[in-house]
């Protein structure tokens, strides 16, 4: 397969849950994977999420994604159409308190965020489904899983989020978010997700399925880094948008598909 993106700038550094929830130099998988290969899996614990949903211009947007995606806003039918002419950057980081990868326990907390475009469904799956731009993680396992599928991912030790019965922020890679979240906590409806990436070779997907959501809704405050993927996306370094603070359990599949 061979794709290719339209006019992205190059990234000074390499997100989910409505992610926004919501954040890859590529190693591409084996040429002999078949489709809907799974590559691996964790499943991770007690997570707290500080996110933020920002309108980028749908034509930055259209730039950053690949050939057979549309962008789409995130206020719609989960997998899209939104919004008319209106497309979202959900960005965020997740703590949990325990896991497992590949069917190994973890030690101690793990951090892992997500920075990605709201698009139109790209299969049957169902739910929401996005298009990563960036994430971050502080474990190496993590970290080596996603580089294998191709997605672009850092490794930052430190990375996380904290968050109280008002407010949070999360930092890491290029964005930091402070959400103010005064609204109680409510069930959210998130559930699966889909999150894409496609290089020269491959396309991948990391399918999560969310458990128990609950959201604190607010406003959230963007940093991005200068000349950043989300500073270019966002055509400013700092913007304002939808905050939530979220709470679930996940369970991730990093998958190569057809």
């Amino acid at each position: 397969m061979h794709t290719h993106s339209k006019g992205v700038r190059p990234a000074a550094v390499t997100f989910t849950a409505g992610l926004a929830l919501a954040v890859i130099s590529a190693v591409a998988p084996s040429a002999f994977a078949a489709p809907n290969d799974v590559l691996g899996s964790f499943q991770l614990r007690d997570c707290v999420e500080v996110s933020a949903i920002v309108s980028v211009p749908p034509e930055r947007a259209a730039a950053a994604l690949p050939d057979g995606y549309t962008s789409s806003s995130f206020i719609g039918l989960p997998g899209g159409p939104g919004i008319p002419g209106n497309s979202s950057l959900l960005m965020g980081v997740e703590t949990c308190q325990s896991g497992i990868i590949d069917g190994v326990p973890v030690d101690g907390p793990v951090a892992f965020g997500e920075r990605v475009l709201s698009v139109d469904r790209k299969d049957a799956r169902p739910g929401y489904h996005f298009y990563a731009v960036e994430q971050v993680t502080d474990n190496q396992q993590i970290y080596d899983l996603m580089r294998e599928a191709g997605f672009d991912i850092a490794l930052v030790p430190g990375v996380g989020a904290t968050a109280d019965a008002v407010g949070g922020i999360s930092e890491g890679g290029s964005v930091r978010i402070v959400d103010e979240a005064p609204v109680p906590r409510v069930p959210s409806p998130l559930g699966q997700v889909s999150i894409w990436k496609d290089t020269e070779n491959s396309r991948s997907a990391l399918r999560l399925t969310v458990h128990r959501p609950t959201a604190q809704a607010g406003i959230g405050h963007v940093t991005a880094e200068p000349n950043s993927p989300i500073a270019f996306l966002m055509g400013t370094e700092t913007a304002t948008g939808i905050g939530a603070i979220n709470r679930f359990d996940f369970d991730a599949r990093v998958e190569v598909v057809r």
